[in-house]
């Protein structure tokens, strides 16, 4: 299989595909110019995205984007899906995660994550460092949730969004498609699609302050 995104997202899914032990990785491709043809970890980047034709056709299978912009982590995901290449479950051994959850391809799990009962996850989503979903969550294709990350349970999180480190998202609460909440930010109501909202408790950017104003 191959890593999409050769920077400090792509290291950590490396290192999760090992503890895996279920794929080879032949490479990372990466289309910033300076890191082509370095070795990261011990594996090669092979190239810019014009290279997955030729991975694909060398007999490689199975992809992982490792990039943490929402936009542009579906973009590629899109692109290798259309080559042909399939979305890979990239689930560290340390997760621990409820029997009857349910995910979509291309599901990226780091280390002591906590994914409880009745959780529904989309495709290409992340789910970083000691972050926990509780019970019946959803969450929707392309998200991506920070490391620490605390979600009360019955939240559901739109397509695209951004979940910064260490923000708490209370019981019940929506955050709408592409919205972004910062880091450390509480969400104590719902955040409609498109804005993002820091502090609190979270509120639009302009009105940022101490925990507490």
């Amino acid at each position: 299989m191959v890593i999409i995104g050769a920077g400090g997202h792509g290291r950590v899914m490396l290192d999760v595909l090992r503890c895996q032990g279920k794929a080879e990785v032949v490479g990372f491709v990466d289309d910033a110019e300076l890191l082509h043809g370095q070795i990261v970890d011990g594996v090669k980047v092979l190239g810019g995205m014009e290279e997955l034709a030729k991975i694909r056709e060398d007999g490689a299978t199975g992809f992982v984007v490792a990039i943490g912009k929402n936009a542009l982590r579906a973009e590629k995901y899109g692109q290798a899906c259309a080559l042909g290449l399939e979305p890979w479950d990239a689930i560290h051994p340390s997760a621990v995660i409820a029997r009857d959850v349910e995910w979509c391809p291309g599901l990226e799990v780091v280390a002591g994550v906590i994914i409880n009962t009745g959780a529904r996850l989309g495709c290409n989503v992340i789910l970083n460092t000691a972050c926990s979903v509780d019970h019946d969550c959803r969450l929707g294709d392309h998200t991506f949730v920070g490391p620490g990350v605390r979600f009360g349970g019955t939240i559901t999180v739109g397509e695209g969004a951004f979940i910064g480190i260490g923000a708490i998202l209370l019981p019940g609460k929506k955050v709408g498609e592409w919205a972004v909440v910062g880091g450390g930010a509480v969400v104590t109501r719902d955040v409609p699609a498109n804005t993002v909202v820091v502090g609190c408790p979270a509120g639009p950017m302009e009105r940022q302050g101490g925990c507490g104003s």
